[in-house]
């Protein structure tokens, strides 16, 4: 997608079609504004209970929201922007990620779907630009160590520590529909560009919580993945804190923080492009029990 976009840029860039930094940052938008968060998803008899205590069996769902800003190099531009940058160009967006867990093994899956767009438009040139994306990221996991206990309050306290394996899926559909000529006469030249670009990452992780009470518990999790293996990214990060906060048995709310990064290398030898994105901010999420 960042290559056929150069090309087709360096193609009409006599003609002052449109600025790399304006095409470039719709061409990562896509990245930064909906990234899954699975350490959303929490089961609450699985973090609160002691592990010889449960039931074999526990599911939660959870819709959350991450509100993030992010700083992008890209072919040699540099772009920042706001939060409320990214969500201005958001038509329709939605993330949710599930949980089912069987015992000591737990299986995960993140979902996103967003459709952005927005127009562009001066005395000579008009473009418009509309994105589809989806994000699946599905993962096992296995909960390594737990220790619960109970004090003589019934305040329970303790930590676990889960590792995982993933491999989260990107599909990225961008259409750039552009015109160049006065608004009152025929146009000089027009065109499109429309591109997919798809990958898988290989993601490894680990997540550990810390139960401080029968009602909050802390949460620190770290993934990385990529390792450039086919067409993935070189290299995938992220690492995220939360808060959950046990409102009821079925319910629990979940506020945090959490960065991420990857870098990615699209086309080879001298038309290849590097992108390294930089996404940061806090994150808000509800998980329902069943």
């Amino acid at each position: 997608m960042h290559v056929a976009i150069a090309r087709r840029y360096n193609q009409y860039e006599s003609l002052n079609f449109c600025s790399m930094n304006t095409i470039f940052r719709f061409a990562v938008l896509p990245f930064l504004l909906m990234c899954s968060i699975s350490l959303v998803a929490q089961d609450a008899e699985s973090d609160f209970v002691k592990v010889s205590e449960r039931k074999d069996w526990g599911f939660s769902i959870s819709p959350y929201a991450w509100l993030a800003g992010m700083s992008t190099d890209v072919g040699g531009e540099k772009i920042r922007q706001s939060f409320n940058d990214l969500s201005s160009i958001t038509n329709f967006g939605f993330q949710m990620s599930a949980s089912a867990r069987y015992k000591r093994f737990i299986l995960s899956f993140d979902g996103t779907y967003a459709a952005l767009g927005s127009e562009m438009g001066s005395e000579l040139v008009n473009v418009d630009v509309s994105i589809d994306q989806w994000i699946i990221d599905p993962k096992l996991g296995y909960l390594i160590y737990d220790d619960i206990h109970y004090d003589e309050d019934e305040v329970i306290a303790g930590w676990s520590i889960e590792g995982n394996l993933g491999a989260k899926y990107w599909l990225n559909d961008i259409g750039v529909n552009y015109t160049l000529g006065p608004a009152d006469g025929p146009p000089i030249a027009a065109g499109e560009i429309n591109e997919p670009q798809q990958w898988w990452d290989l993601m490894l992780g680990v997540k550990t919580r810390i139960v401080l009470s029968k009602r909050v518990l802390l949460g620190v999790a770290g993934d990385i993945g990529g390792f450039g293996l086919g067409n993935s990214s070189k290299i995938s990060w992220d690492f995220t804190y939360t808060n959950t906060f046990r409102i009821t048995n079925l319910i629990l709310i979940t506020a945090g923080y959490r960065t991420f990064k990857y870098k990615r290398i699209d086309g080879e030898g001298a038309e290849a492009l590097e992108t390294k994105v930089s996404a940061f901010g806090p994150m808000l999420g509800v998980s329902f029990v069943l």
